[in-house]
């Protein structure tokens, strides 16, 4: 079990000192539970009312369709926060569910408790607010990102765009991906053999070396020479 002492050091908590999350853990009387992996967490549908933590271990938020299509929407390592875009919403939403990849303890806070103070008016609850927004204004940069990278027409431009953002935020043409190759076909709404084949083709074109997590484009400007291939081949 985490610490009183490391919830300071997570986003929704950071300008806390440890007194004060300890404050807050009593006002707010969040339920902490753990999970194997597999498991899930929590479901989202029909409008969610609680924002969830994730205090140990790795978990995904996934949506499942009518046909038990399964579409990664986000991964979440320790830290990570769920449903704060749905639980403000106020509106109906799909079956949005949190599944434990390993694993994992979560935090179950009720939406309620977030938006207002309490008797107390403790000055830990504004900076939880802020922290909140802060959250929520970051995660609507990632979604706009990648529906950038959703809205390119082929695997091998989803592949280019997606590798363009990351390589813009490191300065540099060469970078890590976030998460496992597998993650990324999931990322991309791709078949994993499908964008398999397609990086081993970016690669033998000489336009990138891939090794593991680890990616280098070898051109210092790959994306127009890549593009006007891409063009060509159409």
């Amino acid at each position: 079990m985490i610490e009183m002492q490391e919830f300071s050091k997570l986003p929704l908590f950071s300008g806390n000192p440890e007194t004060e999350c300890q404050r807050m853990m009593e006002c707010f009387r969040a339920p902490l539970k753990s999970f194997h992996p597999g498991e899930t967490a929590y479901t989202y549908g029909g409008g969610g009312e609680t924002v969830g933590i994730l205090l140990t271990g790795t978990a995904a938020v996934v949506k499942i369709d009518a046909g038990g299509g399964r579409t990664v929407l986000e991964r979440l390592s320790e830290g990570g926060v769920f449903g704060e875009l749905i639980a403000f919403a106020s509106l109906p939403c799909d079956s949005v569910s949190v599944v434990c990849e390993t694993a994992c303890e979560v935090l179950l806070l009720p939406q309620e408790k977030l938006t207002s103070t309490c008797g107390k008016a403790c000055d830990c609850h504004r900076i939880l607010i802020e922290n909140m927004f802060s959250l929520i204004s970051r995660k609507a940069f990632a979604l706009s990102e990648r529906v950038e990278v959703l809205s390119c027409r082929t695997i091998r431009e989803k592949l280019l765009c997606c590798f363009r953002i990351f390589a813009a935020k490191e300065h540099s043409l060469s970078f890590t991906l976030p998460f496992s190759l597998s993650a990324l076909a999931d990322y991309i709404c791709s078949d994993r053999s499908a964008m398999m084949r397609e990086l081993k083709r970016l690669r033998e074109e000489g336009f990138l070396e891939v090794s593991g997590r680890n990616v280098r484009f070898l051109s210092e400007h790959p994306f127009e020479k890549a593009d006007l291939c891409a063009a060509s081949l159409v």
